[in-house]
């Protein structure tokens, strides 16, 4: 699924939450960590060097709906739907 312009701003939601201005190599470990510990879905640390250096938009159903649920939100489509769609 590519979602450019929401991944990019979930990123944000993330980054700020979790206190990084932006993402090194070494932050990708404590990030998945973050995840795990919120949502009990583990993203390893390659996707999210994926999602947060090499800056993929194309994402599986379950990574995306992880990132919305670290984010606060029940999934990916509860993400869209209270963020996207006006």
């Amino acid at each position: 699924m590519e979602n450019t312009e929401q991944i990019a701003q979930i990123k944000v939601l993330i980054l700020t939450k979790i206190n990084l201005n932006s993402v090194r190599i070494d932050d990708c470990k404590y990030i998945s960590e973050q995840i795990f510990l919120k949502t009990k879905n583990h993203l390893s640390i390659q996707t999210i060097q994926t999602i947060f250096i090499a800056n993929r938009s194309i994402l599986t159903p379950f990574v995306l709906n992880s990132l919305a649920q670290f984010s606060e939100f029940e999934d990916w489509e509860d993400y869209i739907k209270k963020t996207w769609e006006h």
